[in-house]
């Protein structure tokens, strides 16, 4: 059958997943970056703005507003705590607070270059800048401002990043599109032929340009599906050439037991011949004694055959038997003699077999070989061969025939399970493909001359290959049985159900007039998808899709319908509508 679609992610999911988060990762990094940089120009423009106000800030405690930006100075003093208050009145920030950073001031002096600082008030958040001193001996400068607060001439920065963040994007968006498509779409042409090649569709190739490594792998898969081909094809004729040499076989053994048989009697006859002249030219004058004693003899001979040996008078009465002859019949000498020669044969071949024998008393064959089947005292069956001469009298009246009976049962049976396994699958009891299509050609002529109807429903059986690879091959086994159960017993008797292949089914509905063929298509889907007991296991997503051909409607040649429904079914397939039946009778879904 065959593994169908499973319950993971595709590959086109797979790749589109990772491809988003390959996007996703790049955009929080572009964030990150972006917010960063953004930052770092705000503190350099701070740190600028700053410096340059530092530089001609006035003495201690004032506060300048420039535009966006909130400055303060403080140049270094005395500290008494009476300038120190007049700062924070004038910058409406605790005292305390920037006390805590008069530090920076002697770091600055200390290393003769401006220092910054970053500061997290409770009043608020502070971008802090010490200048050292001018000259020897001066005062330093501490100046701030708050770190959110905006200069002039960066308001769109963060909009400009926003932007090329959105830009950059898109682009990788597209590229990985592009890239995603141009290497899935091989890929999914490559998996839906492997497909169709598993399915037994052979007619399809895979044709890609160019000399990727996609182009070298769907030659090698072309290759394969051609060599597929070739052995099914060589596969067919085996068969055909196997079927021949089991007839050419039986003919052989037919034409070889003839000849051993023909090989006895004749040597039979000459041993009686030979004792009968022996004794009629030795003693002529005693021709009754010599009679008596050629009969012995002739007795005796005929007792130890191998074979059967039985003489029957013109009204069809047995009149001797040999002891071979009752052990093929059932029957003891004593019950055999005075009875009818019909009584022997089976009903069905009572007639021509009794014929056969009237033409050999009425001179219309002077001997014969034909076989034909018996009932036994049990009451069982069995067929024999028989070599017919005809008895004359010392006139040369016909007055009864005899027969040589070989028990001929082993080689019958043996010839009617060489029929059968030529036309039944051994596993189902169904019929095989040989014996379907038969069947289908003997249909579709009898409706041409009464100008009725056939119907064929090809049926293949979804995620069959799951149950063997998961549960095991006799599981499988216990499935297709119990699917050509349920087939036989909600069909009709004189329809005809096939296993024409692993896990495909065939039905002929004969007579398609008299039923509601599209009826019987839901009702074949519904039972294929109730639950299966395997291998001690429920089964329940097994189903079958079904596809439907009628003649003369769809086509009218056995091949023609056989394809046409085919086809029909990998539509039903394809369609993904598995377990249900609609549209018109000549394309039926299931």
């Amino acid at each position: 059958m065959e593994e169908k679609e499973g319950t993971g992610l595709g590959l086109r999911a797979r790749i589109t997943i990772w491809i988003s988060g390959v996007l996703v990762v790049m955009a929080l990094f572009f964030y990150a970056f972006v917010h960063y940089q953004t930052r770092s120009v705000y503190t350099a423009t701070l740190d600028g703005a700053l410096l340059a106000w530092g530089e001609a800030a006035s003495p201690s405690g004032t506060v300048r507003a420039d535009g966006a930006l909130s400055m303060g100075g403080l140049v270094q003093g005395e500290g008494t705590p009476e300038t120190w208050a007049r700062f924070g009145k004038a910058t409406g920030i605790p005292v305390a607070d920037l006390a805590a950073h008069a530090g920076l001031l002697s770091e600055a002096r200390r290393q003769g270059r401006a220092v910054g600082r970053t500061a997290a008030l409770p009043s608020g958040t502070v971008r802090l800048v010490a200048l050292p001193p001018k000259e020897e001996g001066g005062r330093g400068r501490l100046v701030f401002t708050p770190v959110f607060a905006r200069p002039g001439g960066t308001e769109e920065l963060g909009s400009r990043f926003a932007v090329a963040a959105v830009c950059l994007f898109g682009v990788v968006l597209v590229g990985g599109s592009l890239f995603s498509w141009f290497l899935i779409r091989p890929i999914e042409e490559l998996r839906d032929v492997s497909e169709k090649i598993a399915e037994g569709n052979l007619d399809e190739g895979v044709r890609f340009s160019g000399s990727s490594e996609f182009v070298s792998l769907s030659r090698s898969i072309n290759r394969m599906r051609r060599a597929i081909a070739e052995m099914l094809h060589d596969s067919e004729g085996q068969n055909r050439a196997l079927a021949d040499k089991g007839k050419e076989l039986e003919s052989s053994n037919k034409a070889l037991e003839r000849a051993i048989f023909t090989a006895n009697q004749m040597t039979a006859e000459a041993e009686i011949r030979s004792y009968e002249l022996e004794h009629e030219i030795v003693q002529r004058h005693q021709a009754e004694e010599a009679l008596r004693s050629s009969e012995e003899k002739y007795r005796t001979i005929v007792e130890n055959m191998k074979e059967g040996y039985c003489e029957v008078d013109r009204e069809g009465c047995v009149t001797f038997v040999n002891t071979a002859m009752c052990e093929i019949c059932g029957y003891d000498a004593d019950e055999i003699l005075g009875m009818h020669r019909g009584r022997f044969i089976a009903e069905e071949s009572r007639d021509e077999v009794l014929t056969r024998f009237a033409r050999i008393l009425k001179g219309d064959e002077e001997m014969a070989e034909f076989d034909y089947p018996i009932i036994r005292k049990a009451g069982d069956r069995r067929h024999i061969g028989v070599s017919v001469s005809v008895i004359r009298d010392s006139t040369g009246e016909r007055t009864g025939y005899r027969t040589i009976v070989r028990d001929v049962e082993a080689r019958k049976r043996y010839e009617q399970e060489l029929i059968y396994m030529a036309y039944h699958d051994p596993l189902t009891g169904l019929k095989n493909r040989k014996g379907f299509y038969e069947r289908l050609e003997t249909d579709i002529l009898r409706a041409k001359r009464y100008g009725s109807q056939v119907a064929l429903l090809y049926i293949d059986i979804d995620r069959f290959k799951e149950v063997n690879d998961t549960l095991g091959h006799e599981a499988g086994d216990e499935v297709l049985r119990e699917i050509t159960r349920r087939l036989v017993d909600n069909l009709r008797q004189s329809d005809c159900v096939a296993r024409v292949g692993g896990d495909e089914f065939a039905v002929v509905l004969d007579n398609a007039d008299g039923c509601d063929v599209e009826v019987v298509v839901r009702k074949v889907a519904v039972i294929l998808a109730q639950p299966y007991s395997a291998g001690g296991r429920d089964v329940a997503y097994v189903s079958g899709s079904v596809g439907v051909a009628v003649f003369p409607d769809d086509a009218v040649t056995a091949s023609d319908l056989i394809r046409y429904a085919d086809s029909a079914m990998y539509e039903v397939k394809r369609s993904r509508k598995i377990s249900r039946c609609h549209g018109r009778v000549k394309g039926v879904h299931a």
